[in-house]
């Protein structure tokens, strides 16, 4: 990290404003509510092409009946950092699309608080078009050329970079098809879930409160940076969150305010779902070929460990486990079929065509490999100046040190002891909330990983 930050006071609302197109927009006539902002949150996620927010607003200014609010509202909040002389840390401009609830905050009634929602304006304009047009090319050259076109967005592809510095490209080539009336966000979702890696990986389009760009990234190149943190884990010791005012300021901040399992393993279901080992047929139409393989996790983890992205201890998927004598992704517990025509393009595939048979199963191991990414889901909450200073965000990876509250330290034998294998080490932000309220910012997050520490 390139600074220490401190608990105290890191940002500082510089802007704070409503408008809408029937008071001429922002540069005609606008509303600054800085000072009736109780709560501001951002939330990002690797699922979703935008951000989404949401703005606690206490009204003691007769503010919602000057403005009349009708879902038709801009909202432009702008946040600048106290401790590098005000430099933007923050800046965007959201729609309102509609009021969570309202409530009257004291027993005289002059005030309210209004809890408004807010998204991203290329997500509102998104759900306002539908597409119906061909595709011709890679697909991420298709994604760059979509959303340039239809919502005047860029799409960083730095983030498809692996360690040896090649860019990590679909698997996928030249493709041709028709996107089937589909608004842009729900095309560049579609077009998303179409791409892996050559190891099966799948690949992600999501946004960053750090920056107004798209971001198209895969797990490969996410498993393989180094942590944003590595030198300076965030760290839970219950000693320390129960004697917290002991801590110096700088150990506060890398202090985990609170853990837990979001999301438990529910490996019968995985099964049932084809997670763990399926089939995959398809028949073309044109050729009436049909071609049939059996998909397994085993394999999938195989070659990212043997391409080092990840080590040789992940920790997911039970090596061992047998039912009747035979390991368990040898089971076919699910059948997946689809029918194809490959051909009708000449030498481009369709969207779902593939010239190579074995490259047909590479989206159903993309599908299982994140299912057991998510299996394990943790949740964390922590002060937010480390995410300011870092530009940390969802996609990238992040270090944690958890002791384990059931080893007493008199017994470990060596510090490595102490430390919970499962919930330590380097994980990926799947999605955050950054809430800030008052002088305090806050990340909760929930993360994961396929590793476990040796």
């Amino acid at each position: 990290m390139a600074s220490k930050p401190s608990q105290s006071q890191q940002f500082k609302i510089t802007e704070a404003s409503i408008t809408a197109d029937r008071f001429g927009g922002f540069a005609a006539n606008s509303f600054d509510i800085r000072t009736s902002v109780a709560e501001f949150n951002v939330f990002e996620t690797l699922d979703k092409p935008y951000l989404t927010g949401q703005v606690v607003i206490l009204d003691d200014k007769a503010l919602f009946d000057k403005i009349n609010f009708q879902g038709t509202e801009r909202f432009r909040i702008k946040m600048s950092s106290v401790d590098n002389d005000l430099d933007t840390v923050f800046e965007r401009t959201f729609a309102m699309t509609g009021i969570e609830r309202s409530v009257k905050s004291n027993d005289n009634g002059k005030s309210s608080v209004y809890v408004f929602t807010l998204l991203d304006e290329h997500a509102f304009l998104s759900s306002l078009k539908k597409i119906s047009k061909s595709f011709n090319g890679r697909i991420d050259e298709v994604l760059i050329k979509l959303l340039a076109t239809e919502m005047n967005l860029d799409i960083d592809l730095s983030y498809l970079f692996l360690p040896n510095g090649v860019r990590s490209l679909p698997l996928q080539s030249d493709m041709k098809g028709i996107i089937p009336n589909l608004s842009p966000i729900e095309a560049v979702n579609w077009l998303t879930k179409r791409a892996t890696t050559v190891t099966g990986s799948p690949f992600f389009t999501y946004a960053s409160m750090h920056d107004n760009n798209l971001r198209l990234g895969n797990l490969d190149s996410m498993l393989s940076q180094k942590a944003f943190n590595k030198e300076l884990p965030y760290t839970f010791n219950p000693a320390n969150v129960s004697n917290a005012e002991s801590q110096t300021e700088f150990e506060k901040t890398f202090t985990i305010k609170a853990i837990k399992t979001s999301k438990m393993a529910n490996t019968l279901k995985l099964i049932q779902e084809g997670a763990v080992g399926s089939t995959y047929q398809n028949t073309n139409l044109n050729t009436g070929q049909v071609f049939k393989t059996h998909h397994t996790i085993r394999n999938v983890l195989d070659r990212l460990q043997s391409d080092s992205i990840i080590g040789a201890n992940q920790g997911v998927f039970d090596r061992e486990f047998k039912v009747d004598g035979i390991n368990v992704d040898e089971y076919n517990s699910h059948v997946y079929h689809t029918v194809t025509s490959t051909g009708t393009y000449g030498r481009h595939k369709s969207y779902h065509d593939e010239h190579d048979g074995t490259k047909f199963k590479k989206k159903l191991e993309s599908r299982a490999i994140l299912n057991h990414l998510y299996k394990n889901m943790l949740n964390i909450v922590v002060e937010g100046a480390g995410f300011i200073v870092s530009k940390a965000g969802v996609g990238d990876v992040i270090n944690l040190k958890v002791v384990n509250d059931n080893v007493e330290s008199s017994n470990a034998a060596t510090e490595d002891d102490l430390i919970d294998k499962n919930k330590s080490g380097d994980f990926i932000i799947y999605d955050t909330r950054h809430t800030f309220a008052g002088t305090s910012h806050t990340v909760s997050m929930n993360l994961c990983k396929l590793e476990r520490l040796p």
